[in-house]
């Protein structure tokens, strides 16, 4: 026979059991591929297939009726004439394959990272496996200690202050129903229904929505441009047909230079009253509060943390991004289809939390799961290049975690929960939950350590200590999920 594909390239288990070499009992040749797999090729005595065969072969016959012979006692030959050989030659190689799969990994004393897959199988005179072996991803840091990102200091400004006050007013407008025709700084209420005119499709509405509050602000542009402008003096129970259409740049492709047609009907207006800005005013929005002095000063405090929250993620992200071009990193390719198929998952979670399935989107996207492999295959890469080397500064840098620090974070994460606290906190202090709260704590050290590296500060080899500001509400999930 000649050489033959093995079929469905069987996964095999990994064996972590480092054993003696024992010369002589597999003829193996290895060699190292690039994608951190290793590749082995291992002879075995015809005698071994032949043994395999003829085991397979009672097996199957245990499963099958044969006129004249009972269960699994029929001969070879009458066994092959009636499953035919092929089907026994298959099912043989994969139970030798991991008879030679488990026995190769011992004699070699290869550390699997993951399942092996043979990939090949030469049925010529001298039978041949040859298994790909995935092995533990390699980083080489290089210079990472090199790169330098300036980090620009947050300033907030009186109308960024100015603006977040106004929105306060208008979050505490006065509404009171009117009967004349809207105009603008109104609010009306609509139903709404905007359908694509060139689609004939099920999926061509475009909005749809009933009893919908609307300000008309003349610098609103949602659902689209013009679309307030048409809705100027409008009364209760008038109803408006009207088409509009995107602009040719419009920011989404799919819908640039597409027209819409628009229905609307009335159903209330509402004028709207803005309160004066004065300490009563200052009062209201929080008790916190006595005088407008007390309001901006506030104001300014959770712009600035929201703006040094931002501020962070995003240099942590740009210096994470220049030291990973430092680095020469290397991981197996199971690895990486791994991490798709979580974003994947992933993705799937969030459109069902939604009341949509990943098969609903990849219909309304024109999609196919392979076109979203690929689609999510850079990011994936890009997210295990960042992991491992992070991990790798982790071990490097000999950065740790105190079990106090734990306690304070579990502490902090779970005061926030008012009744659901102690809840909370029983949550938190087990297994799972504490080793959670601990992969936090030491993200934030790596990157905090990696921020000060990129700002070039001088003490950047000593201990770094932990966002006191970090919250970790976001990440908080049952145990069994955490797993």
């Amino acid at each position: 026979m000649g050489s033959a594909r093995a079929g469905s390239s069987p996964a095999f288990p990994t064996n972590n059991k480092r054993a003696d070499n024992k010369e002589g009992k597999l003829k193996i040749k290895t060699k190292e591929l690039d994608n951190c797999e290793i590749q082995i090729n291992v002879e075995v005595d015809q005698e071994k297939l032949e043994t395999s065969k003829k085991l397979s072969a009672r097996r199957m016959s245990k499963k099958i009726n044969i006129p004249g012979f009972r269960k699994g006692k029929a001969p070879y030959s009458v066994i092959s004439q009636h499953i035919g050989e092929g089907a026994i030659t298959e099912n043989a190689i994969e139970a030798l394959g991991q008879e030679i799969y488990k026995e190769a990994i011992e004699q070699t004393e290869i550390q699997p990272f993951a399942p092996g897959t043979l990939v090949d199988c030469d049925l010529g005179k001298k039978t041949k496996f040859v298994f790909n072996i995935p092995v533990e991803p390699t980083v080489d840091l290089g210079d990472y200690k090199s790169v330098r990102i300036p980090y620009e200091e947050v300033n907030i400004t009186d109308e960024a202050i100015d603006e977040s006050i106004e929105y306060l007013r208008n979050e505490h407008a006065l509404l009171e129903p009117i009967e004349q025709p809207a105009k603008l700084g109104d609010v009306i209420t609509l139903d709404i229904k905007g359908v694509l005119n060139e689609d004939t499709s099920e999926n061509n509405v475009l909005v749809e929505e009933n009893d919908f509050d609307l300000l008309l602000d003349e610098k609103s542009e949602w659902p689209m441009k013009g679309f307030i402008d048409k809705l100027i003096d409008i009364s209760i129970d008038d109803t408006r047909s009207f088409e509009l259409v995107f602009s040719k740049d419009y920011h989404n492709e799919e819908l640039a230079s597409k027209t819409v047609k628009w229905d609307v009907k009335c159903k209330s207006c509402k004028s709207r009253t803005l309160p004066e800005l004065d300490d009563d005013f200052a009062k209201l929005v929080s008790e916190e509060y006595q005088t407008v002095l007390d309001l901006r000063v506030a104001v300014r405090k959770q712009l600035e943390l929201s703006a040094i929250t931002e501020k962070d993620k995003e240099h942590r992200n740009l210096v994470v991004e220049e030291m990973v071009k430092q680095c020469i990193i290397k991981f197996p390719p199971v690895m990486l289809e791994n991490r798709i198929k979580e974003l994947i998952q992933e993705q799937d979670r969030q459109l069902r939390s939604r009341g949509m399935t990943l098969e609903d989107y990849l219909k309304i996207q024109n999609q196919t799961e392979d076109e979203l492999t690929e689609e999510l295959r850079p990011n994936a890469i890009k997210q295990l290049q960042s992991s491992l080397m992070l991990s790798e500064i982790v071990k490097i840098e000999n950065i740790e975690v105190e079990d106090d620090e734990i306690d304070k974070a579990i502490e902090k994460t779970s005061s926030s929960f008012g009744e659901s606290a102690e809840q909370i906190k029983e949550m938190l202090q087990k297994e799972n939950g504490r080793r959670s709260i601990e992969l936090d704590l030491i993200s934030d050290k790596v990157l905090n350590k990696l921020q000060s590296i990129a700002k070039g500060e001088t003490n950047n080899t000593s201990e770094i200590a932990t966002q006191d500001n970090k919250d970790h509400t976001e990440k908080i999930q049952e145990p069994s999920e955490q797993e």
